[in-house]
């Protein structure tokens, strides 16, 4: 029965995690541009940085890594598989998305934090996955 519960539990924070991403940002998405932020800093003047990615971003492996990881977990529990959210989407920085499913949205989203789930490897494969289906 725990197992069950643990399944449950999951799948109801991926639901309200969803949710509450697709409210925070769905103006922003349909506007292609990102979510604003109570500093008024745009998304590449953002404080936090994720520094420079460790690889190539358009390295085609990396880029299925991280379809994988992005699929298992954040398509899974909130954005869906092919999130509208990032297809064909314009505007964004390398840095930010990174430092977003690092740091969670900071209160411009209600994006809760991934930092202490996904190594930075893994963060920037997942960048890597998000910048091949946009057009940043």
């Amino acid at each position: 029965m725990k197992k069950h519960d643990h399944k449950r539990g999951a799948k109801a924070f991926g639901m309200t995690l969803a949710a509450a991403i697709a409210i925070g940002s769905a103006g922003s998405a349909l506007a292609g541009g990102a979510p604003p932020s109570d500093s008024g800093q745009t998304p590449e003047s953002s404080e936090t940085h994720g520094g420079t990615p460790p690889f190539d971003l358009s390295d085609p492996k990396r880029i299925k890594t991280g379809e994988g990881t992005f699929n298992a977990t954040c398509a899974a529990y909130c954005h869906g598989q092919n999130p509208t959210l990032f297809v064909d989407r314009t505007g964004l920085s390398e840095e930010y998305v990174y430092n977003t499913i690092r740091d969670g949205g900071k209160g411009a989203t209600p994006m809760p934090p991934w930092g202490d789930v996904f190594t930075p490897e893994e963060i920037w494969e997942i960048v890597a996955y998000l910048k091949s289906l946009g057009k940043w």
